[in-house]
């Protein structure tokens, strides 16, 4: 098995070895001709074969050096509008700290582009539900504990990792294709989502019509009591609202879930650098238990205090920063 250590630097860092194909043969579910399975990478890369990159896969990364490793796991999803899977060369250094951190990963590439007469999520949901039942097994080979797997996911990727997160006990969106569909979904962890797209009433298909305000939660996110802790990373000036980020983290502190939120307010959309990601997401795996140590949370009123404060300056066009590390 390849280490982290064994690579020459983080741009050489890229999910290797075997694709584990999601569905059997000829039942992926929904099957549309024009979709495929692969990173825009491997879309780009000359003699790419669409015909030959139809299926769903889960691939992992090297594991982390045998002196630091831990028996947690992360899937890594990227984003893309739904219309690819795009961010893999963004998330390098970000995999880079989770795995020196001794975290387990393994990519997800789900059906892109967005699926014709349907949600424009509905065939990368039956890939994400599909791919968890599928790691249960495997986590287990691999001496990895599925109560401390969860994810890493960017815009559309965070909306699907979303859905996976919070809405993990709503009915299956396709019909089972064999008796692993029978199965119930295993639940995600922890979660670590970067500027979530879809999220909000006023821009469920693209950009915010109206940066957010007055909008609603999409109530596909069922936040229960099976919802796990998530970190949200957003920017101030993405036209993918953070006000989906910010009414988020109000549902899950609400239900008594924690979430912790790092909104950047002069940011625009994508993944965060390595650094924000360093001091504050792995902060959040410690926080949560994942990763020691855990240090004491602040008050909820002070939490909310804040959010209120910030959105409020966003509003009135003096966008500033605000991390809530609790």
């Amino acid at each position: 098995m390849n280490t982290l250590a064994g690579l020459p630097d983080v741009e050489s860092l890229r999910p290797g070895g075997p694709k584990a194909p999601l569905w059997p043969e000829g039942r992926v579910p929904d099957f549309q001709p024009h979709q495929i399975a692969a990173t825009t990478e491997e879309a780009a890369a000359p003699g790419f074969d669409p015909g030959a990159s139809r299926m769903p896969h889960l691939q992992w990364y090297p594991a982390p050096d045998p002196s630091v490793a831990t028996d947690a796991c992360c899937v890594v999803i990227s984003g893309g509008g739904y219309d690819c899977c795009c961010d893999l060369p963004a998330y390098r250094p970000l995999v880079a700290e989770l795995l020196r951190a001794g975290v387990h990963c393994v990519n997800l590439t789900y059906r892109t582009p967005r699926p014709k007469g349907l949600p424009i999520y509905k065939t990368a949901w039956e890939d994400g539900r599909r791919a968890l039942r599928l790691l249960r097994p495997e986590l287990a080979a691999r001496g990895l504990n599925p109560a401390k797997t969860g994810a890493l996911s960017c815009s559309a990727g965070s909306h699907l990792a979303l859905l996976l997160a919070l809405s993990s006990r709503s009915p299956d969106p396709c019909p089972p294709v064999d008796a692993l569909d029978g199965t119930s979904q295993p639940p995600l962890a922890w979660l670590v989502a970067m500027c979530p797209a879809y999220v909000l009433s006023d821009g469920l298909t693209g950009p915010n019509a109206n940066g957010g305000e007055g909008a609603t939660l999409d109530p596909l996110f069922a936040v229960d009591a099976a919802s796990c802790p998530v970190c949200f990373f957003h920017g101030g000036a993405d036209p993918y609202s953070p006000l989906g980020s910010t009414g988020l983290w109000r549902r899950l502190r609400a239900r008594g879930i924690h979430a912790e939120l790092h909104l950047d307010g002069a940011r625009g959309h994508g993944p965060v650098g390595p650094e924000p990601f360093h001091r504050h997401a792995l902060g959040f795996l410690r926080r949560i238990g994942i990763l020691p140590p855990s240090p004491a949370e602040p008050s909820a009123a002070d939490a909310l205090a804040a959010v209120e404060a910030w959105e409020g300056a966003r509003r009135n066009g003096t966008p500033r920063d605000l991390h809530l590390p609790f």
